[in-house]
């Protein structure tokens, strides 16, 4: 394990993790999604004071924070179908909160985006705005809440991830929705002083470890508890399917749509990227289908060589811009041009696909992957943790010993992707006893990045490798640095 992770960490980390440096225009795209999402939340808070809430879902604000729009390559014809949703939902959402006012002879707070969109709106003009209005407005404002308002909106938008996860396993979940979009209305708040704004990210704290838990329980209860895994590497011989991104429910759907076909026993499934968190579960290591994990380098790369048919879930936030190679299938929100749409969860066209391929001609074998995760021998060594002071290390590259010490200094190395369901366990468990806790993250990732932003408010010394700027906002790196102390190692 040492070897394989030591691997994806030397690697350019906006590669493996996550984004890339955007481009320009796509920011300026993007930001018109922010604008528009900013706006409505205003106006959805304000309904909310007035108990004049019931007859809107928040379901597409929820969609829209967790869009992460990095390629040059997307759909545009799905983005303006998005956009043209959000404006609708928000001009809705407008008209409802100043007819309320105007009523009960209430004066209005009116916030405006400052653009109109209808059927001749075009991705040109919506660039030409962002650029000259938003960018630019918000490069004026005070840097100090400026850098908080950022890490507000990818707190937020990691919990909206989270959140539309959860959505799809259970659609009627709405728990959180108004937490977070009242969360992210903040970013509105311009006269708020900063103190108070610090205070509002702690308390959110806690509704993005709730998510956090409901998630980690869902998955659990469908697909069992985590386990120790030996994730095969090899590659073997016959038609294959790689599926990259982190929703195992397109995962789940892929393999339940082979297993629901006669005579399709000689595709090969393999996860890509984060979705070797699913090796983890037993309902996954069991699947006849799901032969092991490929790549650890970026997914231009491992698409670029895989001799198979490409899947990429909702939440995959990779740039795949210079890719041009292999049959790719996409159930984004905003997909890529040039990929296959997947509707309605229909995943046959994928193996129908994949059937037409001539896969990999010979296998090629490599030795398997082996992590231990006990969660039992975990918590039953904090239950009986004597000593003052321990150091918990999150994504750790020291093989597969999660019980260390070093010159009389006891760690808990928590393995990447195992640390999301037991950290706050085990946080609970040594603040009961009094226990000095540090924790590392050692990698710089949005899902670790997401565990950390729920720490905030949890009392402990926390430190976090350096990201590359391309991957996090610098501006968030600098809020954690100098507004909640967070040691940038």
């Amino acid at each position: 394990m040492q070897e394989y992770f030591k691997n994806i960490a030397e690697k350019n980390s906006c590669q493996f993790s996550g984004v890339c440096t955007i481009h320009p225009s796509v920011n300026a795209l993007y930001q018109v999604i922010l604008a528009l999402l900013r706006e409505t939340s205003f106006y959805v808070v304000k309904l909310k004071e007035f108990s004049f809430f019931s007859d809107f879902s928040l379901n597409l604000i929820i969609e829209g924070l967790s869009i992460f729009l990095i390629n040059t390559s997307f759909n545009q014809t799905r983005y303006l179908n998005f956009i043209k949703e959000l404006y609708n939902l928000k001009k809705e959402v407008k008209e409802k909160y100043i007819s309320y006012c105007n009523n009960n002879n209430l004066p209005c707070e009116i916030i405006n985006t400052g653009f109109e969109i209808d059927e001749n709106t075009t991705i040109s003009m919506l660039i030409n705005y962002a650029q000259t209005n938003i960018i630019n407005k918000a490069n004026n404002y005070d840097k100090t809440k400026q850098r908080l308002f950022e890490l507000i909106t990818i707190f937020a938008r990691l919990c909206a991830i989270s959140l539309v996860k959860i959505k799809k396993l259970e659609p009627e979940y709405n728990e959180h929705d108004f937490e977070i979009v009242r969360f992210y209305a903040l970013t509105n708040a311009y006269s708020i002083r900063q103190e108070k704004i610090k205070r509002r990210i702690l308390e959110f704290c806690s509704c993005a470890n709730q998510i956090n838990e409901k998630l980690n329980s869902i998955y659990e209860k469908k697909y069992g508890a985590k386990e120790d895994a030996s994730i095969n590497l090899s590659i073997l011989k016959g038609k294959s399917i790689l599926v990259s991104g982190d929703d195992l429910d397109e995962l789940e759907h892929l393999l339940n749509t082979l297993e629901n076909l006669p005579s399709h026993e000689d595709i090969n499934v393999y996860t890509n990227g984060p979705l070797i968190m699913a090796h983890f579960y037993p309902y996954f290591k069991n699947n006849k289908f799901l032969r092991g994990h490929y790549g650890a380098d970026s997914a231009e790369y491992d698409f670029s060589v895989f001799e198979g048919v490409i899947l990429i879930t909702q939440n995959f936030i990779q740039k795949i811009d210079s890719l041009y190679k292999g049959e790719i299938f996409s159930n984004k929100l905003i997909s890529f041009s040039k990929v296959f749409d997947i509707k309605e969860n229909d995943f046959l066209p994928v193996i129908k696909t994949a059937l037409k391929t001539a896969g990999y001609q010979k296998s090629t074998i490599k030795k398997p992957l082996d992590i231990k995760y006990d969660k039992k021998e975990i918590l039953n060594y904090i239950q009986d943790f004597k000593e003052k002071s321990i150091v918990i290390v999150i994504g750790g590259l020291e093989g597969n010993e999660c019980l260390l010490e070093h010159n009389g200094v006891k760690i808990l190395n928590i393995n990447y992707p195992l640390e999301e369901d037991i950290l706050v366990e085990v946080l609970k468990k040594l603040k009961s006893k009094g226990v000095e806790i540090k924790i590392f993250f050692s990698q710089c990732t949005l899902l670790g990045l997401n565990y950390l932003l729920s720490l905030l408010n949890s009392d402990v010394d926390i430190s976090l490798a350096d990201c590359s700027h391309a991957l996090i906002n610098p501006h968030v790196i600098e809020a954690l640095r100098d507004d909640f102390n967070v040691a940038i190692i």
